[in-house]
């Protein structure tokens, strides 16, 4: 059976998210017999589906051709198409933070998706909320009709989107990320390290809120052998580095883009506080190597990836002053973390690639076309 994913770019396993997890069940799919290749625009899209023959389309949602696709389901009778959606529906409701986009405009950073965003912003606030909702519901109905099956990561995300585009609950089915990882060998004692591991973008992943909750637990002397270390990039670097410049924040690190498997691998603590997710690599990521995941409840698999309390720690979303304390207690107590490492690496086992990919498996031998 042929396999083709459609995405944005050809698909690096070193990069993160959509692409990433593309190339981790790629590869998955081989092992078992598919027969799978990835489109990202090479050439007219009807014309590599007649080339390739009978397959099943997985369309990695949110993707600039998913237009295309569907425009071309007609022209293509004799496949099936899957949406697969990587991301929170209505994240486009996700409010900018004025001291970062006065920053971007000023430095001329990303400067048209930060007016474009701006206006977005300004037209939520302008435009009546039911002339808001038509233009999302019109987004999101994009793959009804269209779609044989829509996947999501989460069963959280399901009643999300269908109170933005109301429509055939039949249609969804919930089947997770798998892990990034195919061996971890871990070491007998974590570093006094606490890890992110993000794009650096603020709009998203609110790293600021991170270093101003850094920034105040270390006013307490006795965390100063703690070091924050911080594994991506992105627009918005230079401006967390000037503010940790202009704070005077001890003991941060910006390690660029890098590997991030051995950085897990040492640091005791991750630390995760996202305005939204999908599902959050990095989470199962983190937990896959023994670090301890504290993050926001702000998106819906949240609460299917951490147990509060077990394997990670769940902070209602933007109580800085629980993060600090959730943060100060680990840091402090070396058993707890020491136990919680090993919950969060047994609890990983449920993503592993084997058991995600024999979910797709199943779904396929349903939709074989």
């Amino acid at each position: 059976m042929k396999i083709v994913y459609v995405t944005d770019s050809a698909v690096n396993p070193e990069s993160g998210g959509i692409a990433r997890i593309t190339y981790v069940m790629s590869e998955a799919l081989r092992t078992l017999g598919y027969d799978v290749s990835v489109y990202y625009g090479q050439e007219d899209f009807v014309v590599y589906i007649q080339k390739t023959g009978k397959c099943i389309i997985l369309v990695q949602s949110p993707c600039k051709f998913v237009q295309q696709v569907y425009a071309s389901k007609d022209a293509l009778p004799e496949v099936k198409m899957v949406h697969v959606f990587h991301g929170t529906p209505g994240f486009e409701l996700v409010p900018l933070r004025w001291d970062i986009t006065k920053y971007h405009l000023c430095h001329n950073i990303e400067r048209t998706w930060t007016l474009k965003q701006l206006c977005l912003q300004i037209g939520m606030a302008l435009l009546p909320k039911k002339c808001f909702a038509n233009l999302l519901r019109k987004k999101y109905s994009q793959p009804y009709g269209k779609a044989d099956k829509i996947v999501v990561l989460s069963p959280g995300l399901i009643d999300q989107y269908q109170t933005i585009a109301p429509g055939c609950r039949d249609s969804f089915m919930v089947i997770p990320n798998a892990l990034s990882f195919e061996k971890v060998t871990l070491p007998k004692a974590k570093e006094k390290e606490v890890l992110v591991v993000a794009r650096l973008e603020d709009w998203h992943k609110r790293i600021s809120e991170i270093l101003e909750i850094w920034e105040e637990v270390q006013q307490d002397k006795q965390y100063g052998d703690w070091i924050l270390r911080i594994v991506g990039d992105g627009v918005d670097k230079s401006y967390y580095e000037a503010f940790v410049q202009r704070k005077h924040i001890p003991n941060i690190c910006f390690e660029g883009q890098q590997n991030s498997q051995p950085y897990y691998q040492r640091a005791g603590l991750f630390l995760m506080t996202s305005a939204c997710e999908g599902w959050g690599l990095t989470i199962t990521e983190a937990q896959q190597c023994g670090c301890v995941p504290i993050l926001y409840d702000s998106f819906a698999s949240a609460k299917d990836i951490i147990n509060s309390g077990k394997n990670g720690v769940l902070i209602a979303n933007r109580d800085k002053a629980a993060y600090v304390e959730a943060l100060k207690g680990l840091m402090t107590d070396d058993d707890l973390r020491k136990q919680m490492s090993e919950a969060c690496v047994k609890s990983s086992e449920r993503f592993s690639v084997e058991n995600v990919a024999t979910q797709w498996n199943e779904l396929f031998h349903q939709l074989e076309p």
